[in-house]
C-alpha cells in the first residue's frame, strides 16, 4: 500500500539511509555527504518548522522517497514569499511516490501566510531524465518560468 505522509523525527535514520543509498548515482558523488551537521539538522528543522516541511512516501510501510521543502521572502526584499524544494527524490520502486508527494508539498505552502508562488526547480542530479519530472509539474498546474543554467568550477 501506498502512502503520503509528514516526516516524523523517527524517520530521520530512514531517510538519510535512503539519501546515502542514493548519493553514489548523483553527479556530486565525489564528495561526501556531511549528515550529522548538515543533513540530520535540516531535517530536523523542517520537519518542526513553520518556514519548512518534510513529507515521506511509502510503499509497504518503507519510505521510498522525501520531499524538503522551504519559504523564503521573494527576491529577499519583498514581504511576500515563495515555497521551494530542497530536496525531492523518489526511488524507482515507488511509481505514485512522486505525485503524492508534490501533491503534499503544494497542499503545505497554499496554508503557509504571505507565500504567493511556488518555484520547483529541475535538475540531473539524480538522473537526466528530468523532462519526466517536468511533465508531472505541469500535470499539477506549475508552468514552466525560465532555465536554470550552472557552471561546474573547482572545489
Amino acid at each position: 500500500m501506498h502512502e503520503v505522509r509528514p516526516a516524523k523525527f523517527m524517520d530521520i535514520p530512514e531517510i538519510c539511509a535512503l539519501v546515502l543509498r542514493v548519493h553514489p548515482y548523483t553527479k556530486y558523488a565525489e564528495y561526501p555527504i556531511n549528515m550529522d551537521r548538515k543533513m540530520k539538522p535540516l531535517l530536523m528543522e523542517s520537519i518542526r518548522s513553520g518556514n519548512g516541511c518534510a513529507f515521506v512516501s511509502l510503499l509497504e510501510g518503507k519510505i521510498t522517497g522525501f520531499i524538503i521543502g522551504m519559504v523564503d521572502d521573494l527576491y529577499q526584499v519583498l514581504n511576500v514569499k515563495y515555497a521551494t524544494d530542497l530536496f525531492f527524490y523518489v526511488g524507482p520502486e515507488d511509481g505514485h511516490g512522486a505525485s503524492g508527494l508534490l501533491d503534499a508539498f503544494i497542499a503545505w505552502a497554499r496554508t503557509v501566510p504571505k507565500v504567493v508562488v511556488i518555484r520547483l526547480g529541475i535538475t540531473d542530479i539524480v538522473s537526466p531524465d528530468y523532462m519526466r519530472v517536468s511533465k508531472l509539474y505541469e500535470r499539477k498546474g506549475l508552468v514552466r518560468n525560465g532555465v536554470l543554467h550552472e557552471m561546474g568550477i573547482a572545489a
